[in-house]
């Protein structure tokens, strides 16, 4: 846009297409409207009206293909750019991606390792509780058998302490590691990415065989088989094929 010029309203809409094309089929298409409503309204009674209502359906689906094509024609351009902005962006994007895969492996093992020890001092944890748990509770046997209390109080203050260090060594250590300069997200951690694989395609079916999409998947394969028999014979096991007649 020139210096000092006005924006006028929507020219940030982005390309305009060819409204004249448009306005023309708009126009012929809506001829053939009021001819659909004049025929909608005839009984057909001769050969002759038959072949004419015929030319005039032929005419309305010739129109259609041309208004299809001519679409395309149109459309075409701004598909073209969109996937060269596509390509461009997506370029840069993937180095930055390829770049944070590189440069996050060392970071990887190093979290990694530093689970693994968190892990190891969680488990020696856990043992060493339960080792003084049970050490707690001979000595409050002994004690009770000995008849005395001093000794069944701190037996007892063992046990506490030991039930406290078990709980608290149940909890899952989880290594971070946090930012050096403050900046970005708080910390980063190794995180636990799950994800499907059938091992049993006919189990997994059954157990989805209510949802819709299942549904749809099959209908729309089995339509494709149906189409690549060019109305031959064809049985699909489980399938209904229905025939309908249509212009």
């Amino acid at each position: 846009m020139a210096d000092g010029a006005k924006a006028e309203i929507g020219h940030n809409k982005g390309p305009v297409f060819n409204t004249e094309v448009v306005d023309a089929f708009a126009a012929e298409a809506a001829e053939i409207a009021d001819a659909a409503s004049e025929w909608g309204g005839v009984d057909i009674t001769t050969e002759a009206k038959a072949g004419q209502l015929k030319d005039f359906l032929d005419t309305a689906r010739a129109k259609l293909k041309e208004i299809e094509d001519r679409r395309k024609v149109e459309k075409q351009p701004f598909l073209d750019a969109g996937r060269d902005i596509d390509a461009a962006f997506n370029r840069v994007k993937e180095i930055i991606e390829k770049a944070g895969k590189l440069a996050k492996a060392p970071l990887e093992t190093y979290l990694r390792e530093q689970q693994r020890i968190a892990d190891e001092r969680r488990r020696a944890e856990q043992e060493a509780a339960h080792k003084a748990a049970e050490e707690a509770e001979r000595e409050r046997l002994i004690a009770e058998r000995n008849r005395n209390a001093a000794a069944l109080v701190e037996a007892e203050e063992k046990a506490k302490e030991a039930a406290e260090a078990a709980k608290a060594a149940e909890v899952a250590a989880r290594a971070k590691v946090f930012s050096a300069t403050g900046t970005g997200s708080n910390s980063t951690s190794l995180r636990t990415v799950r994800s499907a694989r059938i091992a049993n395609i006919n189990q997994a079916m059954l157990h989805y065989r209510d949802r819709t999409e299942l549904s749809e998947v099959i209908t729309r394969m089995a339509n494709a088989d149906i189409r690549a028999s060019r109305g031959g014979a064809i049985t699909i096991p489980g399938i209904e094929i229905i025939e309908e007649k249509k212009l």
